[in-house]
């Protein structure tokens, strides 16, 4: 007995240390509907246990009338704790323990890293979170060549490149190879992961050479390869002779000859014939003295067969030279350098020099003036007093008259006078100008819709003004712009900041309140807050109430936006409920899904009035809502059916059909998994 007791103990021990589980300590109850002997009745609640992050199940005993719908399960909301300093720690459930109401990162904005990516950190000043590296995008035309600009943190970043696949190639003895590799395909970009693999080179085997006799072939000594077919291998054919010919020596007077003939490089084999020497073929030659340039010799013999001789030359004798002074050409006469003449022979080195020719230098014409003489183009020689020169006479002046003329405030003037058609000549005496005789004008300062001036002066005798047209300066409006609450529209004051000019405009709507939910305040009528900053706006709207029958005889009357009940338990709102149309129309977003764990409803509303969906609608539910249940739809007259669905990322997306519905809310049934419709 006592073993027995130890145990018991030991499991509810174990059972009260499982997260999100708490037993009751005292009698707690809630009233149940049984799904299949539809009795209603208090039933005592065991425990609590974590549903999701809003909601625990409150968990009952079986219907003690049937006993056929075993645990039965309802959600509410957590409640109680205190909230805690971080990002990251919520509340405490009273009731289950479970922790809820995680506020989650404050997270700032997105900074680019300068490298392609971009970080962001929370601004809870007790947090030091941080997401950082993440890989900048979003810009559909950044490339490897063009910088795309981040959507998110809007810096700059590469696109990356537009991947070619190449295959790999074995390297062989004589082609190099490479491994598989990528380039890219855009122009200007010479992206490449191309690896090569160099040439294996042969792997020689060599032998050795066998050298071919006259008669037998041979070869030099070669390589092959032991990977491939390479060989160096090259036959070399019986020699036979190898005959080197030799030309044909012809008999001298003093040496043997022989006629053409072969050798063999590799043997002694010869056509060699020796022909005997001829001796000389003399013949005689008779004396010459030499002259001053050609030399002499002694009678002397040759040989006509060969160069043989006994000739001894003797040298030339030279010339017997005479100097004579050099005489320098004229421009009329001819002349010569210094010179040698031979007192032997003709012999001289003479050479004339032709009469030079003026030297012409050219003079340019000078036209007389009415001052100086002038002469025509003329030449003159740079060597002797030759010239062409002839005088010209001066012209003296050819006079013009011009009238005087007054001097005025800003030009000067002068009295008559003459002026000499061809020079510069003049009896002009110049008159200086009057200047303004000035009349002071004082200033005016301009305004926002006037032109003014600043002080200026003008002339008494002619229209001279320093006069300067200030421009009208233009209203300097300041802008005050007045929002919008939820009650008055908003609007911006312009006001001039010199003359006080204004005028009103940029209108903006009133916000309209932004209520929190909606509850029940006991008089058949709904309130809510306004939960923009500043408004202490309460809203009250009656109850909208519709009637659903649930099953024989029962039915569950409710108001879908506050949630009460007559007589069911309070349905509380799902917060994370969302919506969305597929077809037809939608006014208002504002989907208000509610739940007490066995009913749903699903309506939507604006600021506490039910509209009117017309077309299909998207509903998301999270995940944890149809855990070992499934959703059954409730029809006005009680028809059940059961609710098709699709799970994705952690939520219930179903298909609302409201194109033939009239009214503007929908019930449905959480039923454990077993259960019968």
């Amino acid at each position: 007995m006592k073993k027995w007791l130890i145990r018991c103990l030991t499991v509810l021990a174990m059972v009260c240390l499982i997260p999100g589980i708490v037993l009751k300590a005292a009698a707690e109850t809630v009233p149940v509907y049984c799904a299949f002997c539809g009795i209603r009745e208090e039933r005592e609640v065991r425990r609590y246990e974590k549903y999701d992050s809003a909601y625990h199940k409150v968990c009952v005993d079986a219907c003690q009338n049937c006993h056929k719908d075993g645990n039965v399960t309802h959600l509410q909301v957590h409640t109680g704790g205190t909230q805690g300093p971080t990002c990251t720690e919520g509340k405490i459930c009273e009731d289950c323990g479970a922790e809820y109401d995680i506020p989650g990162h404050a997270w700032g904005e997105w900074n680019p890293n300068g490298d392609g990516t971009h970080t962001r950190i929370c601004t809870n000043p007790n947090c030091d979170a941080k997401e950082e590296n993440v890989p900048c995008g979003g810009d559909p035309n950044a490339t490897c060549i063009t910088k795309g600009k981040c959507t998110t943190c809007k810096g700059q970043y590469d696109g990356g490149h537009d991947l070619v696949h190449h295959e790999a190639k074995a390297a062989t003895c004589t082609e190099i190879g490479w491994k598989a590799y990528d380039t890219c395909s855009r122009s200007g970009c010479n992206y490449t992961t191309y690896r090569e693999i160099p040439a294996l080179k042969h792997d020689f085997v060599y032998h050795q050479a066998k050298p071919a006799t006259c008669k037998e072939i041979g070869w030099d000594a070669y390589k092959t390869c032991s990977r491939c077919d390479y060989n160096t291998y090259a036959e070399v054919p019986a020699l036979n002779h190898d005959l080197v010919p030799h030309e044909a020596k012809a008999a001298t007077c003093t040496k043997p000859g022989w006629n053409a003939y072969d050798t063999c490089s590799r043997c002694n084999y010869t056509t060699y014939a020796e022909q005997p020497a001829l001796n000389h073929d003399l013949k005689q030659h008779a004396a010459k003295a030499p002259t001053c340039t050609e030399k002499g010799w002694n009678a002397y013999e040759t040989c006509s067969r060969c160069d043989y001789t006994t000739y001894a030359e003797q040298p030339a004798l030279k010339h017997d030279l005479k100097q004579h002074a050099a005489k320098a050409p004229t421009c009329t006469e001819k002349g010569w350098d210094a010179y040698k003449t031979c007192s032997r022979c003709d012999y001289t080195t003479y050479a004339e020099q032709p009469a030079l020719n003026h030297n012409l230098v050219n003079h340019d014409a000078k036209a007389p003036t009415c001052t100086e003489i002038g002469w025509d183009a003329y030449e003159t020689c740079s060597r002797c007093d030759y010239t062409t020169y002839a005088e010209q006479p001066a012209l003296n002046h050819a006079l013009e008259q011009h009238a005087a003329k007054a001097p005025t405030c800003t030009e000067k003037g002068w009295d008559a006078y003459d002026t000499c058609s061809r020079c510069d000549y003049t009896t002009y005496a110049e008159q200086p100008a009057l200047n303004h005789d000035l009349v002071n004008h004082d200033a005016k300062a301009p305004t926002c819709t006037e032109i003014g001036w600043n002080a200026y002066d003008t002339c008494s005798r002619c229209d001279y003004t320093t006069y300067a047209e200030l421009p009208a300066l233009n209203h300097d409006y300041q802008a005050v712009t007045v929002e919008p609450t939820c009650e008055t529209d908003g609007y911006t004051v312009f006001t001039c900041s010199r003359c006080k000019d204004s005028y009103t405009a940029d209108p903006t709507d009133k916000l309209g309140h932004q209520f929190g939910a909606w509850s029940p305040n006991g008089t058949g009528a709904q309130s809510a807050d306004c939960l923009r900053q500043g408004c202490a706006h309460t809203g009250s709207t009656d109850c909208r109430k519709f009637t659903f029958r649930t099953a024989e005889g029962e039915t569950l009357t409710f108001c879908p936006v506050c949630g009460q009940a007559e007589n069911a338990a309070q349905l509380e709102k799902i917060e994370a409920a969302t919506a969305w149309t597929i077809s037809g129309s939608l006014s208002a977003e504002d989907v208000t899904a509610r739940t007490n764990g066995e009913y749903l409803s699903v309506a939507f509303e604006t600021a506490g009035s039910l509209t009117q969906p017309t077309g299909l609608v998207r509903l998301a539910l999270p995940a944890g809502l149809l855990e070992g249940k499934k959703l059954v739809r409730i029809a006005p007259d009680g028809t059940q059916t059961e609710m098709p669905f699709e799970a994705k990322n952690g939520k219930l997306i179903f298909t609302l059909d409201f194109a033939n519905s009239g009214l503007p809310v929908m019930l449905f049934r959480l039923l454990p998994q077993t259960a019968a419709l």
